[in-house]
């Protein structure tokens, strides 16, 4: 008798640790496609729109040389990084604050 209540409790704790992992694994992968998707569309969005907002919204520092008109491809993926990191906390943090409340 002992032995099979010991048989079910290890069954259901191990289903419980297979729900929590499979549960892991899909927010993880909802965030490392969060953070590609976010860095591909900062990568374009950065290198294609600088020089139209940079020389609209400072155009005597860019006059001065103060901000480059164009930004190079190196400087847009560094952009993008920082960005696509930002935004995989979005997720964390999101579903951080659901399994607390």
């Amino acid at each position: 008798m002992e032995e099979e209540i010991r048989n079910e409790v290890e069954k259901q704790m191990a289903e419980e640790v297979e729900k929590r992992v499979e549960k892991g694994v899909a927010t993880g992968v909802a965030i490392v496609v969060s953070v590609a998707v976010s860095f591909v569309i900062a990568v374009v969005l950065f290198k294609f729109v600088w020089a139209w907002v940079v020389s609209d919204l400072f155009p005597g520092a860019v006059a001065q040389g103060l901000i480059s008109a164009n930004l190079t491809w190196l400087a847009a993926l560094k952009l993008a990084v920082l960005v696509a990191v930002l935004s995989g906390f979005y997720p964390t943090l999101v579903d951080a604050f659901k399994t607390r409340l």
